[in-house]
């Protein structure tokens, strides 16, 4: 099965009944991902923070390849806040560590990542009693913090663009809350510049469903489809992931844990895993 979260999305769509409102019952949170936005690990939800709120998150994001050998580890840090009309702003930055080679012959290279600035507007929420998804656009934009010319993982020379819609719903099924959410992005890296332009696309797609009884513990699967990538990094090129994860949620504090299967197409890059660890707090 190629893409098996998407199946399984509709499949939900298909059992569970139409008539059977989220309103009932109450959620927890919806926290920040590991983008600084709201929504699953990886995927973006079409919600937003409450107008005033507040949201700090700290994440890590470490893959590793055998062929060829390299660890990539990434640190971010995002700030998002609500704002009005159903809408929240997210700035994230991060620094990055790249190991190259075998231990004891490995080569090390450390920088600060882009600096993120992402806005999200959901101008068509979910009403209530309703099971129609709600939808959300998303802009974003990148600048350096550093001179990347030569840099050998996805950071921008001068500017980085995004344009994106967010859907998504919740509903109810037995005593719980179901979210259905999925995103679709278009990327451009230095759109002006010939030589290092690269505009792709990246699909997200992803369930949350709670497993405690108070609904705070919850299981997250998500798929993850890149194409059209030109530049070619340490990394690789385009790829397909699944992630697994859990998350545990209080009314203001987040901790979600995931792995993710990286399958790369370029035939000389190996299939990757990458762990990622993610903690907010909303003030």
């Amino acid at each position: 099965m190629r893409h098996p979260i998407f199946y399984l999305v509709i499949a939900v769509f298909l059992i569970v009944p139409a008539s059977a409102p989220a309103e009932d019952l109450e959620i927890v949170n919806r926290p920040v991902n590991a983008s600084g936005l709201t929504g699953l690990l990886i995927t973006t939800a079409p919600y937003t923070l409450a107008p005033g709120d507040i949201e700090v998150g700290a994440a890590v994001l470490s893959e590793s390849s055998v062929e060829p050998d390299f660890t990539l580890t990434e640190y971010p840090l995002s700030v998002t806040v609500g704002l009005k009309r159903n809408s929240e702003l997210a700035l994230r930055a991060s620094y990055i560590n790249l190991k190259q080679g075998p231990t004891g012959t490995a080569v090390y290279d450390r920088i600060a990542g882009d600096l993120e600035l992402a806005y999200k507007w959901n101008f068509l929420p979910q009403a209530e009693y309703s099971m129609r998804p709600a939808v959300s656009l998303i802009l974003g934009a990148r600048v350096p913090t550093g001179n990347n010319t030569d840099a050998q993982i996805d950071v921008v020379n001068h500017l980085g663009v995004l344009l994106g819609l967010s859907a998504g719903t919740e509903i109810r099924w037995r005593d719980h809350i179901l979210g259905l959410h999925g995103d679709a992005r278009l990327i451009g890296r230095d759109p002006a510049e010939e030589r290092l332009r690269d505009i792709y696309r990246m699909a997200n797609a992803g369930i949350a469903f709670p497993i405690s009884k108070n609904r705070n513990l919850q299981i997250l699967l998500e798929y993850t489809l890149v194409q059209g990538r030109d530049r070619i990094y340490v990394d690789g090129g385009d790829y397909s992931a699944l992630t697994y994860g859990f998350r545990l949620v209080s009314e203001r504090f987040n901790l979600t844990v995931g792995t993710q299967f990286l399958r790369k197409k370029l035939e000389e890059f190996d299939n990757s895993g990458k762990v990622t660890g993610l903690m907010s707090m909303k003030f």
